[in-house]
């Protein structure tokens, strides 16, 4: 039988609005991504100068390339388990304590194959980080309010993949180009400084404390946030569709992996994962080949650098609109449009050369592309309870990150060869369209549905209907 408390509690949750500790809670969040986004973002633009400076082959472009996201790969086949088992919050100041230091070491090596060992190991703490801050914030903010508060978060990180490219400009023209590489792994140790407010004031996740009977500590956490909120602290109110989701859940099942594996939870992951591929597909091309590709059509290459730096910046407004109209308009719906234009935004790189289309291209794939991961990333944290949320999201990001970042990466400049960039691009628009049908088309639509609701292996129907009810 269900804890009342617990429902209770969860109930209470989702009706705060967003409060200034919710928005202190993305601004930590967000904190995360930043020190995230700047390791992850100096691939691109230390390849456009080693590509020269160390005169690498295709083979060793593409070695490095997918360095980092062989490393987020193995990064997470461990950090889902250990979210679950342990909290979010450890995982997050581990991760970003690794990768901070390896980062610095990076600035060291002499070599492709230590560069390469360096930035494989520094990838395992960001594999641990990067999918935290949407999981935390899935599991704290109230239905009518996760997009947008994902949506503000992710978008700072997104934007933030314009500081690596403005550091590596600044160091091109301040520096040899055989130090000026080095200069963006010697900053990487900056976010060792943002543990600080991290540690001391990110909380844990309050789902995940009330599945390890933490209830004490979930209700002094609701209890400050209502009143924040100048809501009363009332003990009577109870979703049943809270408890029906709850007692619906055979927990016994879901102590285990292997519940991925079973239906609907398999159906589920295969559609997520399908799109979040496709997405992640598109911006692994656009972030570390980006100044590549614009070099092929005759930009100068600090031009490329800072075209693809100010395109992520673009993509940090598109997510935070996505966040917004999600929440007003339902999941796939507005997934459904940013997948179409992001689409014929791959179209006119692929099919056309003039320069205003080629800004046109940009703006599409970068606004629409690029600014899709708020709900792309959120509606796989909605597919999940809360025992296998950390497993299920972690294995969804090992996959597709896998495919995208690593297999497809690896042979982007041996296909650059091969093919023009503009078969690329087109590559890319069949893939996007193919790869998000089925869940455009079959997958369930999560928006302003409590959690519990949402991710509830019963089907909805077959639960009561939301009501909250005065018990008292």
């Amino acid at each position: 039988m269900t804890n009342t408390s617990e429902v209770n509690l969860l109930t209470r949750l989702d009706r705060i609005p967003i409060t200034r500790g919710i928005v202190a809670l993305i601004a930590l969040l967000s904190l995360v991504w930043l020190a995230e986004a700047f390791d992850i973002g100096i691939v691109g633009p230390v390849l456009s100068t080693l590509e020269k400076s160390w005169k690498l082959s295709a083979s060793q472009t593409g070695l490095l390339a997918i360095a980092s996201t062989l490393g987020v790969v193995i990064g997470m086949i461990p950090s889902g388990v250990i979210a679950d088992r342990y909290g979010r919050r450890r995982v997050v100041l581990l991760g970003i304590l690794w990768f901070s230091v390896l980062t610095i070491i990076g600035a060291l090596v002499a070599n492709v194959w230590s560069l390469f060992a360096i930035r494989l190991l520094a990838g395992v703490g960001e594999g641990a980080v990067l999918p935290m801050p949407y999981l935390i914030l899935s599991e704290f903010t109230g239905r009518s309010r996760r997009a947008i508060s994902v949506g503000y978060a992710n978008g700072i990180l997104t934007a933030a993949y314009i500081v690596p490219s403005v550091v590596s400009l600044w160091a091109l023209h301040a520096y040899s180009p055989d130090f000026a590489w080095r200069v963006p792994f010697l900053l990487g140790g900056i976010p060792l400084l943002m543990l600080i407010p991290i540690y001391f004031f990110l909380p844990e996740s309050p789902r995940y404390l009330l599945e390890k009977g933490k209830i004490d500590r979930v209700r002094h956490m609701v209890e400050r946030l209502e009143n924040q909120a100048s809501l009363p602290h009332d003990e009577s109110l109870h979703d049943d569709a809270i408890q029906a989701s709850l007692e619906a859940t055979p927990h016994a099942l879901l102590d285990t992996v292997l519940a991925l594996l079973r239906q609907p939870l398999l159906g589920r992951t295969i559609m997520v994962v399908l799109h979040l591929t496709a997405a992640l597909l598109l911006f692994y091309v656009l972030q570390v080949f980006g100044p590549t590709l614009l070099i092929a059509r005759g930009f100068a290459t600090s031009n490329s650098i800072l075209y693809t730096g100010l395109m992520m910046l673009l993509a940090g407004v598109g997510s935070i609109v996505q966040g917004h109209l999600s929440d007003h308009y339902g999941r796939k719906n507005i997934l459904s449009w940013y997948v179409a234009l992001a689409t014929v935004g791959c179209l006119l790189f692929a099919f056309t050369s003039a320069t205003w289309s080629v800004f046109l291209a940009g703006f599409l794939t970068a606004f629409f592309g690029l600014g899709i991961f708020p709900v792309s990333k959120l509606c796989v944290a909605e597919q999940y309870p809360t025992d296998l949320r950390g497993r299920g999201v972690y294995i969804n990001e090992m996959i597709a990150r896998g495919l995208s970042g690593v297999v497809t990466t690896y042979f982007i400049p041996t296909l650059l060869k091969v093919w023009s960039n503009e078969t690329i691009f087109f590559a890319i628009a069949i893939v996007l369209i193919a790869f998000s049908l089925p869940f455009l088309f079959f997958g369930r639509e999560t928006s302003n549905k409590q959690l519990e609701l949402a991710t509830s292996v019963v089907p909805n129907d077959k639960l009561s209907l939301s009501r909250v009810k005065d018990r008292g």
